[in-house]
């Protein structure tokens, strides 16, 4: 028999607390994981509310936002398009709104400083991104204001300082040694990495809401397991990783194809920082590289061809082209920046629908790898 489950010793209270146990034999090994899991009703509401809150609050605030951005001109050309067609842009304050209300009410219910962090680290990058919608700042700005998204994470891992463990914890090998010096420095590195690599996955109508979605429930995944798995993990971890799964659901159905609206810069900077902050101070930062990898291989194609960060609305040639039959080409042109859609694309022409289902199953890709590197790290 290759696999036997033992269920031992359950006991079913008011609060629902049930003590589970599993003694997994794969293959002549045994596997033995026992976690106390205690969730009592109020705590299961609260993770309801942390999250419907947020969505509900986009879906409702979003239309009224965009007749107001609509009446202000601030309207942006849908240039895969042909001809082009106007779309409402940045609606980033509306997905930074999302997130604050949720964060908020996760720091209201469970008191930890980890959403406060958040909060903090929100601020920056919307901030970062609603100067450059309105200004356009420039290819080397942008990165370097982004380092003071981890300036919250040193002040409140000061205050608290089990925010983040200073170590990396990987499948099968195990937990290194702590390195709090190198572990920052690297953490606040990632915030404008991160920040960017998602920004540039922000080119076609739903590539970027349907890849912060995947990965955002990824993440989820992968911090629900740990807290499972890990003695003395706060649920209230889990309960401020649900604002971002919020956030990137409300926003995808006004961004698929075709779209309403357009984040602009402060949306996907904002979802970039908080996908790391989250992964940072949660422990799941190698399960968070896997599911963002089809973002960071496009960033890596992109800034090896241009050599250097370079405002994208700078440089001198596009990627991409419409051809005469409305399908993307990939660009000819050899000072066209190598991305991840270009690439694509050289194995021949595709509608913007079809090429951003592409793109997306790559991501489910990635983010089931990443899944299934959650599993061996907490489940094994």
């Amino acid at each position: 028999m290759f696999m036997s489950l033992l269920l031992a010793h359950s006991s079913a209270v008011y609060n629902i607390e049930e003590v589970l146990a599993f003694h997994i034999v794969l293959i002549g090994k045994q596997w033995q994981v026992g976690r106390h899991l205690s969730l009592n009703v109020s705590e299961a509401g609260l993770l309801f509310v942390t999250f419907a809150i947020p969505l509900v609050l986009i879906l409702i605030t979003m239309p009224r936002y965009l007749r107001y951005l609509s009446k202000r001109g601030m309207v942006v050309d849908d240039v895969h398009k042909s001809p082009p067609t106007k779309v409402p842009s940045p609606v980033g304050p509306i997905l930074f709104l999302g997130a604050l209300v949720g964060e908020v009410l996760t720091w209201a219910f469970f008191g930890t400083m980890v959403p406060v962090a958040l909060i903090g680290m929100a601020i920056v990058a919307f901030g970062v991104g609603i100067v450059d919608d309105l200004f356009v700042l420039g290819g080397m700005t942008k990165p370097l204001l982004l380092l003071l998204a981890g300036i919250p994470l040193l002040v409140c891992v000061v205050i608290q300082p089990s925010l983040y463990d200073p170590h990396l914890t990987f499948p099968v090998l195990g937990t290194t040694g702590e390195h709090f010096t190198i572990y920052t420095f690297l953490a606040i590195v990632a915030f404008p990495v991160v920040a960017n690599a998602f920004n540039m996955m922000d080119s076609f109508n739903g590539e970027l809401s349907w890849f912060a979605l995947l990965t955002s429930v990824a993440l989820l995944f992968g911090v629900a397991l740990h807290w499972f798995f890990t003695p003395g993990f706060s649920v209230a971890r889990v309960a401020a990783t649900l604002p971002l799964v919020a956030v990137a659901g409300g926003f995808l159905f006004y961004n698929r194809f075709p779209s309403k609206a357009f984040d602009g810069d402060s949306g996907s900077l904002l979802l970039g920082a908080l996908f790391a902050g989250l992964a940072i101070m949660d422990g799941v930062e190698v399960a968070a590289i896997i599911a963002i990898l089809p973002a960071i291989l496009n960033s890596f194609y992109t800034l090896s061809s241009v050599r250097g960060f370079v405002e994208r609305r700078r440089m001198s040639a596009r990627p991409t082209y419409i051809g005469g039959d409305g399908k993307l080409y990939a660009s000819q042109d050899r000072s066209a920046p190598n991305t991840l859609i270009r690439l694509i694309l050289l194995g021949g022409a595709r509608g913007e629908n079809d090429l951003v289902k592409d793109v997306t199953v790559l991501a489910a890709v990635a983010c089931l790898l990443s899944g299934i590197i959650s599993l061996l790290t907490w489940a094994a």
